[in-house]
C-alpha cells in the first residue's frame, strides 16, 4: 500500500473525504466471519470505548453499518412516538431537516430557524427557551457542525437549557466534526450524539456511530422500533456478537479503528489545531484571492469545511469542472444555497496545510482568466 495516493493532487469535497493509506491498508485485507471467534468483538469494543473521547461521553456507543443518515433516521425512529413534540434548532439545511424528518414519522415539529449563513446567538437561546415553555417538547434536534453553510454552532448552553428546563432528549448531529473538533456530548446534556467515518475519520461512506444515554435506553425499549436503523437491538452489542441484529461489518468497524488509530497517534488536541489552522489559512486566502464567504462576519465558521460564494461572472457547473480539470475538487451546496456556494472540506486527510495552499493559487490562476 506504500503506493496508495488520493484521487487527485488536490482533494478538498466536503465528504466523503480522500480515504486514508492507513484505512485503505485495512480494507484490503480478508477478515473471517465476525460470528466466529472473539477477534470481531475485541475489535468492535475497543472502537466503541474509544469513539467516546471524540464524542466526549461516558455513556456507550454503538456503531451501526451505514451512512450517517442511518444514525440521524435511527435516533428518531427509536426515541419518538407520533404526535411528540420535536423542537428542531436549525442554522442551516441539516439543521432545519431535523424538524422535516420529525414531522414524516408523524410528530408536531417546532422550528427555532436562523438565517443559514449564522450560528446560534443569545437571541436564538431567547427563542428556544420560548419555545419550550409553549410546546414542551419530547425532543431537541441540533446541528453541531452544518456542513452546506460551513459553520460550527455552540451547543454548551442550548443543553443547559435543555437540562434547566426539563426537555427529556437531546439529539445533536456531529457527523461532520466528531475527530476535527472538540465534541461534548455528556457537557451538552446530550441523549445521542450522532457521528459518521467518512468526514474526520477519513474512511468510505458505510459506518455511523451515536452516543446513547441511560435516559435514551429506556424511552429506547418503551418505543420498541424495529427496522434495520432501530438502535434497540444494539444494547448488548459490547457483550455478544450474535445480538448484532444484522451481519457486522468487519470491514467497516477496521477501518473506524485504523482512523481512530492516525487521530490517536497525532493526538486529539493536535489534530484540531490542525484543522483550525488549515480552516484558518482557507479563509484568509479567499479572502486574500477577493472570494467572499458565506458566512456572516459574527458566525461561528467550522474547522473542517469553509463556505465561500461562487465568483460573480461563474455559474456553479462551470466552476466546478474548471477547479476540476486543474486537480481541485470541491463541493456545492445545498437547499436555498445550491448554485450559489461552493464549499472546501478540510477535514481529515484534507486538513493538509500544504494542498491547501496548492488549492488557493490553483483558485487564484482560475480567476485570472
Amino acid at each position: 500500500m506504500n503506493a496508495f495516493q488520493p484521487y487527485t493532487a488536490m482533494p478538498f469535497y466536503p465528504g466523503p473525504v480522500s480515504v486514508h493509506p492507513a484505512v485503505a491498508s485495512v480494507l484490503a485485507k480478508d477478515y473471517a466471519p465476525p460470528r466466529m471467534g472473539e477477534e470481531y468483538l475485541e475489535c468492535y469494543r475497543s472502537v466503541s470505548t474509544r469513539l467516546k473521547v471524540l464524542l466526549g461521553t461516558k455513556e456507550d456507543v454503538i456503531i451501526g453499518t451505514g451512512e450517517g443518515m442511518l444514525v440521524l433516521w435511527g435516533a428518531l425512529k427509536s426515541l419518538l412516538k407520533p404526535g411528540d413534540v420535536v423542537l428542531s434548532v436549525g442554522t442551516g439545511v441539516f439543521g432545519d431537516g431535523f424538524g422535516d424528518m420529525a414531522e414524516i414519522l408523524g410528530c408536531k415539529a417546532v422550528k427555532v430557524s436562523e438565517p443559514y449563513d449564522t450560528t446560534i446567538t443569545e437571541a436564538t437561546l431567547e427563542k428556544v427557551r420560548e419555545a419550550i415553555r409553549i410546546h414542551r417538547p419530547v425532543l431537541m434536534t441540533a446541528v453541531h457542525c452544518e456542513t452546506p453553510s460551513g459553520t460550527l454552532n455552540p451547543l454548551e448552553e442550548l443543553g443547559r437549557i435543555k437540562h434547566e428546563m426539563g426537555v427529556p432528549f437531546f439529539v445533536v448531529d456531529a457527523v461532520a466534526s466528531a475527530g476535527g473538533a472538540p465534541v461534548h456530548a455528556d457537557a451538552w446534556h446530550a441523549d445521542c450524539v450522532l457521528g459518521g467515518s467518512q468526514k474526520c475519520l477519513s474512511c468510505p461512506p458505510d459506518m455511523s456511530f451515536m452516543s446513547v444515554s441511560k435516559a435514551a435506553w429506556e424511552r429506547i425499549s418503551e418505543v420498541g422500533y424495529a427496522g434495520y436503523d432501530a438502535v434497540r437491538p444494539f444494547e448488548r452489542a459490547m457483550e455478544d456478537v450474535m445480538t448484532h441484529p444484522y451481519t457486522p461489518n468487519w470491514w467497516g468497524v477496521a477501518a473506524l479503528d485504523a482512523g481512530i488509530r492516525v487521530l490517536e497517534e497525532e493526538g486529539l488536541e493536535n489534530v484540531f489545531a490542525r484543522h483550525e489552522a488549515v480552516a484558518r489559512q482557507c479563509r484568509e486566502g479567499l479572502a486574500a484571492i477577493g472570494i467572499r464567504l458565506w458566512t456572516a462576519p459574527e458566525a461561528v465558521n467550522s474547522p473542517t469545511v469553509t463556505a465561500a460564494r461562487i465568483p460573480e461572472g461563474w455559474a456553479w457547473p462551470d466552476w466546478r469542472k474548471a477547479l476540476a480539470a486543474e486537480g481541485l475538487v470541491v463541493g456545492g451546496s445545498l437547499g436555498p444555497l445550491a448554485g450559489k456556494v461552493f464549499r472546501l472540506g478540510h477535514m481529515g486527510t484534507q486538513a493538509d496545510a500544504k494542498r491547501m495552499s496548492m488549492a488557493l493559487e490553483t483558485l487564484k490562476k482560475i480567476l485570472a482568466r
